[in-house]
C-alpha cells in the first residue's frame, strides 16, 4: 500500500497477467491484445518492453474514465482485462453514473467464465476493489 495507486495497479495486473509468450498471439506483454494497424511483432517481450506497453494502455484506459474521478483507475483496471467494451452498458457503469457506490455485485460479476464464477477472476475483482476503490 505504499506504492501510489497507479504503480499497485501495474504491480497487480503483472502479477494476474504475468508476461505472454508468443503463443498466446495476439495476447503479448502483459495482457496487451494486438489491434489492427499495431506495430506488434509476434515474438517474446522483455520485462521492460511489456511494462512499457502496460503503462502505455492503462494511462489511457484511466484517461478514457477521467470522468469517474476517484473510480477512474478501477474502471481502467477492470478494463484492461476484460474490455471496455464489455463495461459500456453495465450496471455497475450505470450505478457510478447515477452516483451510487454499492456496486461489489456488479464489479464482481466481472468474474464469471464459460457461465460460473472462476476463483482466480474473482480473487482479481476482491483485489481491484480492495486496493482501489474508495466507498
Amino acid at each position: 500500500m505504499a506504492l501510489p495507486p497507479f504503480e499497485r495497479a501495474c504491480v497487480l495486473i503483472r502479477h494476474y497477467e504475468t508476461l505472454h509468450a508468443p503463443k498466446h498471439w495476439p495476447t503479448i506483454a502483459y495482457g496487451h491484445v494486438v489491434k489492427k494497424g499495431e506495430n506488434y511483432k509476434k515474438r517474446q517481450y522483455s520485462h521492460t518492453e511489456a511494462e512499457r506497453i502496460l503503462r502505455k494502455d492503462l494511462s489511457q484506459l484511466c484517461a478514457y474514465y477521467r470522468g469517474y474521478g476517484a473510480d477512474s483507475l478501477l474502471l481502467a483496471c477492470l478494463a484492461y482485462n476484460v474490455g471496455s467494451g464489455r463495461i459500456q452498458n453495465s450496471t455497475l457503469l450505470k450505478k457510478l453514473k447515477s452516483g451510487n457506490r454499492d456496486i461489489y455485485q456488479e464489479y464482481t460479476s466481472f468474474s464469471r467464465y464459460k457461465g460460473r464464477r472462476h476463483p482466480g477472476l474473482y480473487r482479481r475483482r476482491w483485489m481491484e476493489l480492495e486496493l482501489f476503490f474508495n466507498p
